[in-house]
């Protein structure tokens, strides 16, 4: 006698469901890293000249990258949503320099599109209530949020001491009549840079590749514009000629070179 086994219909679906492939997910380390033209940044020496003729030195850099998306070689846009795909690099806490990417979809890349900064969407006052990244805020006079970047350090002008300067980049303010008063203040302008990086790599089951995230810093400081200290002084957060000037040389700051797959 055969029997057949019937199963009610309610399990046919879950049936047909666990016979579905799972995609195949593999991880990524993004190393941040930071240079002076070729050569890795020593902090706290005065050893470097800018292209203005600047002798200065760094003592810490603090930024945001967001919106960061994965390229495909069929040119698809694979979104990060591992921490709302924000990450904030500080070199005094250097676990930060370090972004572990999971269960990322194995495939084949070309490049990495990603925010410098934070956007109008991302950049809200109070959205990180814990440090490091609650003390990057941006004073709500001045537009709020926060900061996209710090590069603070001092500088040796041509007569006197030493100088500070705050290499400051965040949301800029418009002055009626250039007057830098918080009631002159009649517009925001939001300084992020969207940035497309080509770097060719893969992302294989079980596996962790692993891409190092270079800045150079000197580039801040020329091409297209020359940056000088002497000119823009030590504090720019109400200086909208110097973020501009900023933005425009941050658009060839990075780099980002693949590395030995574990």
């Amino acid at each position: 006698m055969n029997i057949k086994l019937l199963l009610p219909l309610f399990l046919l679906p879950l049936l047909f469901t666990s016979c579905e492939d799972e995609p195949e997910v593999g991880n990524l380390n993004i190393n941040f890293t930071h240079y002076v033209d070729q050569a890795p940044i020593q902090l706290n020496q005065l050893i470097y000249t800018n292209a203005a003729s600047n002798p200065y030195q760094v003592n810490e850099i603090k930024y945001f990258v967001s919106k960061v998306y994965l390229v495909t070689d069929d040119n698809e846009y694979v979104k990060i949503d591992q921490e709302d795909g924000i990450h904030y690099v500080d070199l005094n806490y250097p676990t930060t320099t370090t972004w572990v990417l999971k269960n990322l979809e194995e495939g084949d890349y070309k490049a990495i599109h990603f925010v410098f900064g934070l956007d109008e969407e991302d950049n809200t006052s109070n959205r990180f209530p814990n440090a490091p990244e609650c003390n990057f805020f941006w004073p709500q006079h001045l537009g709020g949020g926060y900061h996209y970047m710090q590069i603070n350090g001092k500088w040796q002008p041509p007569t006197g001491d030493l100088k500070n300067f705050n290499f400051h980049t965040g949301i800029g303010q418009l002055y009626y009549s250039n007057i830098l008063a918080i009631d002159s203040i009649y517009a925001f302008v939001h300084n992020y840079i969207s940035l497309e990086i080509p770097v060719s790599f893969v992302i294989r089951e079980e596996k962790t590749s692993n891409l190092e995230f270079r800045m150079n810093v000197e580039q801040w400081f020329k091409d297209p514009y020359i940056y000088d200290f002497n000119y823009f002084g030590s504090s720019i957060m109400q200086n909208q000629n110097a973020q501009s000037v900023i933005k425009a040389n941050g658009r060839d700051v990075f780099e980002i070179v693949p590395l030995l797959e574990e």
